[in-house]
This record gives C-alpha cells, sequence and structure tokens, in this order.
C-alpha cells in the first residue's frame, strides 16, 4: 500500500512539475514576442498538434544536406553552419512518446500573465462577430503545447501569428529553445521555404 501511494505521490508531482516548465516555456516565448508586437491580445484556443515541431526539425534535419535551388521541405532559419543539439534518433523517439497526444485546447490558467483573450477559429474569422469589431487589427499566437527533452535543456514549440480581422498569417515555424540561466531562449527555427507569408 505504501508503494501504490508513494508512486502515486511520485506521478503527481512530476507531472505538477511538467506542466510548470510548460508554463515558463511558453510565458518566456510569449514575453520575447510581445515586444516584438506590443499589440498582442489573443490566443487561438486549439493548440497545434504537439508533434508538429518535431515534424519541421526531422525534415530540416533530413534535408541538411540538399543543395539550394533544390526542393527542401523544411529548412533551419538564417545561414549555415547549422547546429543539430538534439540528435535525430532523440527527435523521432520524442515524436513517438507524443504521436498519441489529443487536442488541446488553452485555458487561461495557462499563461502565467493571462491577459491574452482565448478565442476559437469561428471568432477569429467572423468579421460580423463583436470579438472581431473590438480587437480588429490586433495581433495573436496560435502554438503547439511544449516538448521537452529528458534533460530539461531544451524544448520545441510550434507557432504562427496572424492579424485580427485579416485573412493573411504572419511567421509559421517551428522553434527549438535551450534553458539558459533559467530562462528559455530561441537558440534556432525551422520554417517551409516554399511558402511565402
Amino acid at each position: 500500500m505504501k508503494k501504490i501511494i508513494y508512486t502515486l505521490l511520485t506521478l503527481t508531482l512530476l507531472s505538477c512539475s511538467s506542466t510548470n516548465i510548460e508554463k515558463q516555456i511558453l510565458s518566456d516565448f510569449l514575453e520575447v514576442e510581445y515586444k516584438k508586437f506590443p499589440s498582442t491580445n489573443v490566443i487561438l484556443d486549439k493548440a497545434y498538434p504537439r508533434t508538429k515541431s518535431l515534424d519541421y526539425y526531422i525534415m530540416a534535419y533530413e534535408d541538411r544536406n540538399i543543395r539550394m535551388g533544390d526542393w527542401i521541405r523544411i529548412s533551419p532559419k538564417g545561414y549555415p553552419p547549422y547546429n543539430w543539439p538534439i540528435d535525430i534518433t532523440v527527435a523521432k523517439e520524442l515524436k513517438s512518446k507524443y504521436k498519441g497526444d489529443t487536442t488541446y485546447y488553452w485555458k487561461k490558467k495557462d499563461f502565467y500573465k493571462p491577459k491574452f483573450k482565448i478565442i476559437s477559429r469561428y471568432e477569429l474569422f467572423n468579421r460580423n462577430s463583436s470579438f472581431n469589431k473590438k480587437f480588429f487589427d490586433g495581433h495573436g499566437f496560435a502554438f503547439s503545447k511544449p516538448i521537452v527533452s529528458s534533460n530539461h535543456k531544451y524544448a520545441f514549440l510550434f507557432y504562427s501569428d496572424f492579424s485580427v480581422g485579416l485573412v493573411d498569417t504572419g511567421r509559421v515555424e517551428a522553434v527549438l529553445m535551450e534553458n539558459i540561466n533559467g530562462k528559455w531562449k530561441i537558440i534556432a527555427s525551422y520554417i517551409d521555404p516554399n511558402v511565402q507569408y
């Protein structure tokens, strides 16, 4: 009986720890992005699939030796030489671990600073909604839940940004973040070079 209680207590603590790490990753990401786009005021309620960031990382790694001008599915942003801090086998193991994740809907409690309005796609694209009129031309984000490496040093996050009331989207990319002195910093981004934003 003691073993069962100990096991349940350990699982609960690990779950809370994981949730806090995810909150910290999102908080650090949004803190940086909010400085770039101070008009950010909305978050899309439905999260992207968690494994989407790993899909981008794996494709970028597999296409790393393709020359410019040839068809590249996903590429790192910036100029070579590119760094691959997560081994491809580890990335594939993480993808396998999270492939059964269910759809997640964001809640205000998922964010340390809940000053964002969480909206549905319907509210976002319905030009006649009161929400759309109130927040028109504001800025928003849609993103996946983060995936944290087993050593808690790296995290993957997939996101897009958009303007409220407008059909266009801004950036769509996967980012690799590193925990540096207790803060999660973006160290690499992966994009689809075949899509114009």
